[in-house]
């Protein structure tokens, strides 16, 4: 938990020593598969690399919003139904509500990745 909450505090705290001064990546010409992402996350050490992964963060963080936006409507739309108490546990909103929560999660998750990284990219070698 304090290991937690330093990393948090750290990427908190990174963009007031970059002054703002963060550019914004322009997409890759290819996507990256996982194992590209996780060698290219141990192995990063230039700007344009670390460009790279704000940007595929970036991506992810789009497309986990746009899955949570999906399962919220479904949630809703659950919620709607009134089986009463008939239905067993858990109930289908809760399985909706369960992926909604999972989904923005890792959209927070991908954008902390992309700040830290962005972070990185502008930072002085």
């Amino acid at each position: 938990m304090p290991q937690t909450l330093a990393a948090v505090t750290l990427l908190a705290v990174l963009p007031l020593l970059a002054g703002g001064q963060l550019e914004t990546p322009s997409a890759p010409s290819t996507p990256m598969s996982d194992r590209d992402v996780r060698r290219l996350m141990k192995t990063a050490h230039t700007s344009d690399q670390y460009r790279q992964l704000a940007n595929y963060f970036e991506q992810e963080e789009v497309k986990y919003h746009e899955a949570a936006e999906a399962e919220k409507v479904e949630r809703d739309r659950r919620a709607q139904v009134d089986a009463g108490v008939v239905q067993k546990y858990p109930h289908p909103v809760d399985s909706a509500e369960y992926w909604y929560e999972s989904d923005v999660s890792k959209a927070e998750s991908a954008a902390a990745l992309a700040n830290h990284f962005s972070i990185l990219a502008a930072l002085p070698k």
